[in-house]
């Protein structure tokens, strides 16, 4: 059974909140660091944006339109584990939302883990167990325990994406695909041969080029924000929901994600069809 995507949502967030941090979590990540030799910067805790996922939830929900129906299941995706242990998305959305849904969190994949997690929910609604779907992917740039500076830059925002799926009604179907072992050239060449000879939209994340993917004619490419890798791509899918539904074109989304550096390192890519040219009223 296919999911159909019915509603997204997207919200970038500062803060930057004018309290002191915890002491108690400035202690857990203070001794993180020495039990792992690196270095805590207490001072970099204290102006970070320190967004938790909950919440960015929170603000997910009220950008999405309401959520009236029972929801089947929750998936909360995201590159890194919140940087706040105590308080759990998972279990807010899961309170927050109509029905009982199944939840759970998927983390550890890198920037691949929003396409696993679509790719589960396809699998739970083709075996009954879900009719209606939530997946919300998260990217933070609190990491406090780590001595280097997040990947997206020292000042950049916190972000937040969701995702609203049902297996029947209306909607644009969906359908994620997964490689594993894929050299960048391997994953640029592969990425090609998926895309279709007509028009189309691509969603570049991170790891591809769109000159090296060579992209066929009528196919339009955007870039994600590297300000947003984890929940770049379905950003920009939320931002411009309107236009594609609108353009009823099939847009596609990528991400790849090296093991390693250097062109003969394997990676994983990742890629995603929301086929609104099949979408139904």
């Amino acid at each position: 059974m296919t999911l159909r995507l019915t509603g997204a949502a997207h919200r970038a967030f500062t803060g930057r909140p004018p309290a002191p941090a915890d002491p108690f979590l400035a202690k857990i990540y203070s001794d993180m660091a020495e039990l792992y030799g690196t270095a805590f910067d207490q001072e970099r805790f204290e102006h970070a944006n320190r967004n938790t996922f909950t919440d960015m939830a929170r603000g997910l929900l009220d950008a999405l339109p309401p959520v009236t129906d029972p929801v089947g299941l929750i998936v909360v995706a995201s590159a890194v584990p919140d940087f706040e242990p105590r308080v759990s998305a998972v279990s807010y959305l899961t309170d927050a939302l109509p029905g009982t849904p199944q939840s759970f969190a998927l983390s550890d994949q890198g920037d691949a883990a929003p396409y696993t997690a679509l790719r589960l929910a396809g699998q739970y609604a083709a075996e009954g167990q879900a009719d209606r779907v939530l997946v919300t992917v998260f990217d933070q740039t609190t990491v406090p325990a780590n001595p280097g500076p997040p990947r997206q830059g020292t000042d950049a925002r916190d972000g937040a994406a969701a995702l609203l799926l049902s297996a029947e009604g209306p909607g644009a179907p969906t359908g994620v695909r997964q490689y594993g072992g894929l050299t960048p050239e391997d994953a640029h060449v592969l990425l090609r041969e998926a895309l279709p000879g007509g028009a189309a939209t691509l969603l570049l994340g991170g790891g591809l080029d769109p000159e090296r993917v060579a992209v066929p004619a009528g196919v339009t490419v955007e870039r994600a924000s590297a300000e947003f890798p984890c929940s770049g791509v379905w950003g920009l899918l939320a931002d411009r929901l309107a236009d594609f539904a609108e353009q009823r074109l099939p847009v596609f989304l990528a991400d790849y994600v090296p093991q390693g550096t250097g062109e003969e390192k394997a990676g994983e890519l990742s890629f995603c069809v929301v086929d609104f040219s099949a979408a139904t009223a």
